[in-house]
């Protein structure tokens, strides 16, 4: 399957939608990520999530939301390369 590319901007608001919608998971504030070298644990991917702010939201909800999310997107979606 093609990875479709997109802007870090562009991932972190498709994560943070994707979290938001998930139970207690509302209030999350933020979702930064960062480029990183694709491997086995990050689905071949070339970014993962760097931090994550739950705002009001359950920490552990907001992980395990976050984690979910991730991987999923890991598997449709990469970062567009420097030039």
């Amino acid at each position: 399957m093609t990875r479709v590319l997109k802007s870090a901007e562009e991932i972190e608001h498709l994560l943070l939608a994707d979290v938001r919608q998930q139970r207690h998971c509302d209030k999350v504030e933020a979702i930064r990520i960062g480029r990183c070298q694709p491997d086995e644990d990050n689905n071949r991917a070339n970014w993962k999530v760097v931090s994550v702010d739950p705002g009001a939201a359950s920490r552990e909800f907001a992980g395990a939301a976050v984690m979910i999310a991730m991987d999923r997107l890991q598997r449709e979606v990469s970062l567009i390369p420097w030039e």
